[in-house]
This record gives structure tokens, C-alpha cells and sequence, in this order.
């Protein structure tokens, strides 16, 4: 069996192969059938219905941590839950036929040498303990027999993989090349052309600045405006803090007093014994004076150390009673757990904590003013909610709900008055000036939830739709706008004219003197430098050409420009030295997936793959 079949590393990595096969789609012809228990068949490779409902769950549980809720039906087919969960069983079925024709398989001596191998199997000792594999199965949800098939395909999958990608690395000619590219070193001279200031540019002609806002009409375009009246339920504004009593939080503290309470735990240890005869044994060698360490070793066990733990977490009610009720670094008696016969022994106590009243105050006032003011919140909404549908206005469901009413004016979907004020006190902004604008005219506007809790009931007011303004209306903003324009178009032009005259012969030092600049020079610059007075753009031209290359660009400053020269360009003696081991290895790991990718291609076309659309559907149904 080849390297790569060992361990939760190969489920990790046959896992991620599964999710590179979705960029090849399903190009198979799809064919219907009646439901049954296989929704897809790849040679003589099936793959039943409960296989997909667990594959299609755990995509849904994907989605929805993205989502940060339970994702619906719509939205798992708009990110092609579907497919992606057929591709990986397609992509799997496929490697489980290849590997059937290959006569790929694994002897019991493997998968035994492969099970003991895994650490989550190991006890305190470092040794594998079927114990500790049973109750890390069962945690899991799992059963021993479909871990072990899931475990002996994996392995299988592994070995036909790691035959066309074990030991394949980058080329040393690729590194080279890296390497030549990255590390390659250069020292520029450059100078920084200051803008002239905008204040100081003549003014433009009447047909200029009108040319010019003809050019940027869309820039100084009015926006919709949109006026609108809202009342907010949030607990800023329905707070209920200073009305909670001293008698509530005493209340409070004694009905939840277990909210308050740390409760005793215990450092266990525990042997399983695989009989009721040899765990007896072992109790009557502890009661003569023997360590449960030495029943255990006389028993072909060993002591599994349970870690510091509560009563709840042994899981069992017949365990939690004997550790807890069990005197310190004193085995007891022979107790029946859910593998076998058990020993336990309590190495430390940490007892039970109870915070005191005067130290958790605070945090019960918290708790009951949210409480009332969410509650509040509440009356308040369903109170607006009935009122405004049965036709009165917001200013009546306002009163009756006893809160205010609020205007905002006409602002633009950014909340900005035609003034250039931004109106900041709108609360949920985002959200309810999105509504707001998304709203028809005299229609009605759903409340806006946000912050969990908290609404707004926004109405619609006047609305002033957009409109493009006059130059008149805009003419001191257009003007400076036309300035700060020509200033930096003026500065671009001087650098390309400088340059031009350095590159016809003039020298970079000559130039510079001639204009009053002063020439700074940048040494052994790389390709990832960074250096803020060059930018991006400097870096870019830089390395855009030979030695002796002579550019004008934009600095990195608004408004600035440089011109620079590369006096000097040194390569690596050994390129190969600047790639870092880490770079190396992840390309090889890219080469490899290309090579996975391309394999597992070529195995499709082989293999006649078949879909039971009836059964899908209903699958995912099931699911749902």
C-alpha cells in the first residue's frame, strides 16, 4: 500500500481533490428513472441515497456557516449546492471503478496498521486503544462498520492517486526561473515632480470649462432625493435599565442560581475491562493493596486519562455517579459502562463555585433590562403593525404605541441633503435608507429589521428624482475640479518631456540640474520591495525594461510624477537560493493538483457515469 493512504492526512487531501473536480461540471447525459435507492452509477460503482443526503447535508452546513443561517432551497440552488455535491460523487465513484479495474484493494493487516496509526485512537499513553476508537466514533455519529468501509475506500482512492502524483516536485528549471524573476536586483535614479499649486493656474475659457463638464456630465448629476418619516424601535431608544429593582435581581439570582454556579469537577482516570471476570479480578488486586496502574497492566489494560472533567461529560449516569461520589486517589468498585466494565479512580478535586450575589449584580440588571426592553420592543411593534394596517397613520400608531415620530429630509440613497450634509442619527442607515429607495411611490415600506431586535417603520415622503444640473449650478466645483485636473496633466507632461530629453542623450544628472531637482537614488530594489515614494506604478515602470531604461510616471502621492532611469541591473548567481521552501512546496502541491486534475479527466472519459433524477429529488427533499 503506497505512502499516501495513511492517516486523516489522506482524508483531508482525497477531500479537497473531490472539491477540484466541480470546475469540470457534469457533461454526462442525465438519466431519468424512477426513485430508488442509487442516485448516480459509475461503472459498476453506486452511490445510494444516503450517501448523497449525507454528502448534500454537509454542503448545506457549509452554505449556512457562510450564510450565518440555515440556507433555503432557493438559495441552495442559486450557489449549485446540487452540483457540487454530485461532482464530488461523481469524482469519487469515478476513482472507485478506476480503482476496482486496477485490482486496487487493502489487506486486513493494512487497514489495521492504518487504523492503529491514527492519533485520535490513542490514549494518554501514546498507544492506539479500541476504547478510545469506540467512543471517538461515537461522538462522531459514526459506526465502526461504515468508518472502516469509508476508511478501506479512502486508502484504496490514495494508492491510485499517489500514482501519478507521489513524489512529483517543480521543476528545477521553473524555480530557476522564479527565482531569476523575484530576486533580480536593481538601483534607479529618480526625481519627483511637485504639481503646480491649483489655485495658481489660470482660469479656463467659458468654452473650456463648459467643454469639460460636458465631458463629466455624469459627475455633477443631481441624485433622487428622498424625504421620509420613521419611528425606531431599538434598544437604545425603548431601553429599560433604570427601571429594573433590587428585588427583581434578588429574585433572579435565587430562581437561576445554577446560572451562577461552577459546577465540581473531577480529574478521572478509567480502565475498561474486556469482561466482568477481569475487572473482578483487578478490584480484589487493588482491595490487596495493588495501584489500579498495576491491576491494569496485569490485565493487559491500560489507565485512560480522562482529563479534568463534570459530572455531565462522562456521559453516563452510572460512571458520573461512582467518580462523584468516589474519595480521592481511591479506585472504585467494578462499574458498567457503555463498553464494558469499569474501573475509575479521581486524582483532584476542584469543587463546586457559587459567584455571590453583590459580584454578579451587574450582570443580572443587564440581563433583565434586556429582557424588559426587548419586550417592550415587542408590544411596541405589534402595537405599529396593527394600528398602520388597519389604515391610521404612522403619527397615530406613533401615539399609541407611545413613541415618537422622526423626519428625516430629502436626502440621496447615501444620506446626503442637497447641501452636502450627511444626516448620521438615521438608525439601521444602511438598511432603512436602502428600503427608503427601494420603495415605489405611495407604496408602503416593511419594517426594517436590524441589530436583531430593533426596527424602523419608515413612510415615504416627497421624492425629487435626479436630474443632470447646469454648469451655473455647479460652476465653482466644476471650475476647481478643471484645475486640479490640469495640474496633474501638467506634471505628467513634464516628466514625459524630461524623460524624452534624457533618452535622446542628455544625461540623467544633467537634467536634473538644468531643472533644480534633485536626483535620489534607490539600490538593490527587487520586484517585492516596497518603497512609498515609488508606488506601484514606480515599481512597475521600473522593472518594465533593460538597463539604461528611462520612464515618467505617476508617484505615489496624488498630483506627483516621477521620471527615473535603471542605472544598473544584477542577477542571482544562484536564483534558486531567494525561492523560500515553503514556495517551492506549494507549487509543487499546484503541479500535483494539475496532475490529479488531468488524470481524473482522463478517467471520466472512460467511464459512463448515470444520474436517477427521481431519486435526487427526493433525496434532497429528505434533507430539507
Amino acid at each position: 500500500m503506497r505512502r499516501g493512504a495513511s492517516g486523516w492526512v489522506a482524508k483531508f487531501f482525497l477531500g479537497a481533490l473531490a472539491l477540484s473536480f466541480v470546475v469540470w461540471g457534469i457533461t454526462d447525459v442525465l438519466h431519468t428513472r424512477g426513485a430508488g435507492t442509487t442516485v448516480l452509477e459509475a461503472g459498476d460503482v453506486r452511490v445510494t441515497v444516503a450517501e448523497y443526503q449525507q454528502a448534500y447535508q454537509q454542503a448545506m452546513n457549509r452554505l449556512g456557516q457562510q450564510l450565518q443561517r440555515r440556507p433555503t432551497a432557493e438559495q441552495a440552488a442559486m450557489f449549485g449546492v446540487d452540483q457540487t455535491v454530485l461532482a464530488q460523487l461523481r469524482a469519487g465513484a469515478v476513482v472507485d471503478q478506476a480503482a476496482e479495474r486496477a485490482g486496487l484493494g487493502v489487506s486486513d493487516v493494512g487497514m489495521i496498521s492504518l487504523i492503529q496509526q491514527q492519533e485520535a485512537f490513542h490514549d494518554g499513553s501514546g498507544q492506539f486503544s479500541r476504547d478510545v476508537m469506540r467512543a471517538v466514533l461515537a461522538n462522531a455519529g459514526l459506526n465502526e462498520a461504515a468508518y472502516l468501509a469509508d476508511l478501506r475506500r479512502t486508502a484504496v482512492r490514495s494508492q491510485l492517486i499517489g500514482s501519478v502524483t507521489d513524489d512529483v516536485t517543480i521543476p528545477a528549471a521553473f524555480v530557476d526561473a522564479l527565482g531569476a524573476y523575484n530576486g533580480e536586483r536593481r538601483t534607479i535614479q529618480y526625481v519627483v515632480l511637485q504639481p503646480q499649486p491649483a489655485d495658481s493656474i489660470a482660469d479656463p475659457s467659458e468654452e473650456e470649462l463648459a467643454s469639460y463638464f460636458t465631458e463629466q456630465t455624469d459627475t455633477y448629476r443631481a441624485p433622487e432625493y428622498r424625504a421620509f418619516t420613521y419611528v425606531a424601535l431599538t434598544r437604545a431608544t425603548m431601553a429599560e435599565t433604570d427601571k429594573v429593582t433590587d428585588e427583581e435581581i434578588t429574585r433572579y439570582y435565587e430562581a437561576n442560581r445554577a446560572e451562577f454556579t461552577t459546577p465540581e469537577r473531577r480529574a478521572v482516570q478509567q480502565v475498561v475491562f474486556p469482561d466482568r471476570a477481569a475487572a473482578d479480578a483487578a478490584e480484589t488486586a487493588i482491595r490487596n493493596g495493588a495501584s489500579l496502574a498495576d491491576a491494569a497492566m496485569a490485565a493487559g489494560r491500560q489507565v485512560a486519562d480522562l482529563g479534568t472533567i463534570g459530572r455531565a461529560e462522562l456521559g453516563n449516569g452510572a460512571l458520573g455517579d461512582a467518580a462523584f461520589s468516589a474519595q480521592p486517589n481511591v479506585p472504585t468498585a467494578v462499574v458498567d459502562g457503555p463498553f464494558g466494565p469499569v474501573i475509575l479512580e479521581v486524582t483532584s478535586v476542584q469543587p463546586e463555585v457559587v459567584r455571590p450575589l453583590d459580584a454578579v449584580r451587574t450582570e443580572i440588571r443587564d440581563t433583565l433590562a434586556k429582557s424588559a426592553t426587548n419586550a417592550r420592543i415587542t408590544n411596541a411593534y405589534n402595537t405599529l403593525t396593527e394600528a398602520l394596517q388597519s389604515g391610521a397613520p404612522l403619527a397615530e400608531a406613533a401615539q399609541q404605541a407611545g413613541v415618537t415620530v422622526e423626519t428625516v429630509p430629502a436626502v440621496s440613497r447615501e444620506g446626503v441633503t442637497p447641501t452636502g450634509e450627511s444626516i448620521e442619527t438615521i438608525p439601521g442607515k444602511a438598511q432603512v435608507l436602502a428600503a427608503v429607495f427601494g420603495a415605489e411611490e405611495g407604496g408602503d415600506i416593511a419594517p426594517v429589521n436590524f441589530d436583531g431586535n430593533s426596527y424602523v417603520f419608515p413612510v415615504l415622503g416627497e421624492i425629487t428624482p435626479a436630474r443632470d444640473r447646469k454648469l451655473e449650478e455647479v460652476r465653482d466645483r466644476v471650475l476647481a475640479d478643471w484645475k486640479q485636473d490640469e495640474a496633474v496633466q501638467m506634471v505628467i507632461d513634464r516628466g514625459r518631456a524630461l524623460a524624452d530629453r534624457v533618452q535622446k542623450g542628455q544625461s540623467f544628472q544633467d537634467m536634473a540640474e538644468v531643472e533644480g531637482l534633485t536626483p535620489q537614488t534607490a539600490p538593490g530594489l527587487t520586484r517585492s520591495t516596497a518603497v512609498p515614494v515609488l508606488g506601484e506604478a514606480g515599481m512597475r515602470a521600473a522593472f518594465s525594461g533593460p538597463q539604461g531604461l528611462v520612464a515618467s510616471t505617476p508617484a505615489r502621492e496624488s498630483g506627483e510624477a516621477l521620471v527615473l532611469q535603471v542605472s544598473e541591473v544584477a542577477p542571482l548567481a544562484d536564483p534558486a537560493s531567494v525561492v523560500a521552501q515553503t514556495t517551492k512546496d506549494g507549487l509543487s502541491q499546484a503541479l500535483r493538483g494539475d496532475l490529479e486534475q488531468s488524470f481524473i479527466t482522463e478517467l471520466q472519459s472512460g467511464i459512463d457515469v448515470s444520474y436517477n433524477q427521481a431519486a435526487i429529488q427526493q433525496a434532497k427533499v429528505g434533507v430539507r
